[in-house]
Order: C-alpha cells, then sequence, then structure tokens
C-alpha cells in the first residue's frame, strides 16, 4: 500500500504544508484503479506481483495529479497507459 511518507519521498517533499492535498491525491489515484481495473480488489490481495505494479502506478497516478493539478486536462503517458494495461490484462500464470 502506497504512503503519504511514500508518496512524499517519491516527489522530495519535506514540508507538511500540502499533506491533505497528496493524501487526497493518492486516495484519488486508488479509487481511480479501482474502478478502471478489472477484479482491481482481489488481484491486489492474492497476487503480490500485481500489488506492486498497482502500488506505483497509484504512487505515478498520484504524483501527476499534484504536478498538473492547474490543468483540467490530463494526458497519461505511456508508462501509465502500458501499466494500466498490464494491470487490467494481468494473468497469474
Amino acid at each position: 500500500m502506497v504512503t503519504l511518507s511514500k508518496l512524499k519521498s517519491y516527489l522530495r517533499i519535506d514540508i507538511d504544508a500540502e499533506n491533505e492535498l497528496l493524501q487526497g491525491f493518492l486516495e484519488t489515484a486508488r479509487a481511480y484503479l479501482t474502478g478502471a481495473i478489472s477484479n482491481f480488489t482481489e488481484n491486489y490481495s492474492t497476487y503480490p506481483e500485481f500489488a506492486n505494479k498497482a502500488d506505483f502506478l497509484q504512487m505515478i497516478l498520484a504524483a501527476e495529479y499534484y504536478q498538473n493539478r492547474d490543468n483540467s486536462e490530463h494526458n497519461f503517458s505511456y508508462t501509465i497507459k502500458s501499466l494500466m494495461a498490464q494491470l487490467q490484462y494481468f494473468d497469474e500464470s
């Protein structure tokens, strides 16, 4: 699970002034993944490889929301799209 501390480290933020905003972005990113990826909750709790990729993608999404919060239009990067596809079509074998 991605923590606020991990996200702040990823973004290189040392102050606490934006903790509430960052936590909101983490929660929004998690909600997005849960809604966009079939069987997200089941796969997350069952497969460590899925959970690791999902955590990384959640952190990337939260960072994207934070860094582009003044832009109402989000065009996700190839990395985000690729990880989304990997999670959507995850095969546990």
